[in-house]
């Protein structure tokens, strides 16, 4: 192991490592960025799961499509992967394609 790896390898927090990694792969799946109001929180419970929050709302603030799932920690890419998959079928898409056909307009 080289000195760079052995002095990383002990810093860091796997909990907070799997919190991003489940919120990155909601942002992703949903092709959220800056430009578009998608929120992820995820946590670690007192039994050791992960979940994750997640919440998509128009511009207007009229429509807004929540969600929670939990899972294992060690999977948070999957737990960030269902988490979209879920908020899609309620209807994210279409709030998320309005505010896209907004943006290419207003450029």
């Amino acid at each position: 192991m080289t000195a760079a790896k052995e002095i990383l390898s002990s810093v860091g927090d796997t909990a907070v490592d799997a919190h991003v990694r489940a919120e990155r792969t909601l942002l992703a799946k949903l092709h959220g960025g800056c430009s578009v109001p998608v929120g992820a929180y995820a946590k670690t419970g007192p039994d050791g799961s992960l979940s994750l929050f997640a919440q998509v709302t128009s511009l207007d603030g009229a429509r807004r499509i929540a969600g929670t799932l939990s899972g294992p920690v060690g999977e948070p890419e999957k737990l960030g992967a269902a988490l979209a998959e879920k908020l899609i079928d309620q209807g994210t898409r279409s709030i998320l394609d309005a505010i896209r056909g907004e943006s290419a307009v207003s450029r």
